[in-house]
């Protein structure tokens, strides 16, 4: 036990470096995949074409194909064609991608759940379209949104070990770099976890919290 502390302590360095990046990774995707989401949310509610059409194309898309895939597509398969990006731009852009799609749904999910009849009757007092997004759906829908966009959250920081693949050095991808070297996979993994769960296990507490928040009494 002495030994794994002394080797843990060796290398942690090393290794939170990672989840440094790894959090940089997921700010990043998270702040593109809210732009994108928004803007696809916006166009699906509008029920507008083609704009409903190709907003529920990139959901689908995006949702029905391999996260893996996705950033090989972005990273190999660009390049093929000249465009060649580095490998953290690549990973946030695929990331931001996968997380607008989720986000779209998101989005869409709370603003449909606000009681139509409360937007019935401020169209009846004369609010403007705009206005009754304001100040009627969107203050509910946010509370309705929180739970959902925690959990989500919790995936977005989990699925940036993708990032592994194409040589960003975030936290799995220097765990490995240290397991491959010594050849301890059980310690370096494990304090890896440590720390995936020292992330997001916050997270999760407050995901709870706000699901019993919004559950019926």
């Amino acid at each position: 036990m002495l030994d794994f502390f002394s080797f843990a302590l060796q290398y942690f360095p090393y290794i939170v470096r990672g989840a440094v990046v790894t959090v940089e990774l997921t700010v990043l995707a998270l702040l593109l995949g809210l732009v994108l989401g928004l803007v696809a949310a916006v166009a699906k509610n509008a029920g507008r074409q083609p704009f409903a059409f190709i907003a529920n194309c990139y959901v689908e898309i995006v949702r029905g194909t391999p996260a893996l895939l996705q950033i090989f597509i972005i990273y190999f398969g660009l390049a093929s064609y000249g465009l060649r990006l580095e490998p953290f731009a690549a990973a946030v852009i695929t990331l931001g991608v996968i997380g607008g799609a989720y986000i779209t749904e998101i989005i869409r999910a709370g603003i449909e759940a606000v009681d139509h009849g409360q937007v019935e009757a401020a169209t009846s007092l004369g609010m403007s379209g705009s206005a009754i997004m304001r100040r009627i759906i969107l203050p509910q829908a946010m509370r309705l949104m929180l739970p959902p966009f925690t959990n989500f959250l919790i995936s977005l920081i989990k699925d940036t070990s993708l990032a592994l693949t194409i040589s960003v050095p975030e936290l799995m991808y220097r765990s490995y770099d240290v397991a491959s070297q010594t050849f301890r996979s059980l310690e370096v993994y494990a304090v890896a976890g440590a720390i995936y769960l020292a992330i997001c296990f916050p997270l999760s507490r407050v995901a709870k919290a706000l699901e019993k928040r919004q559950a019926p009494r």
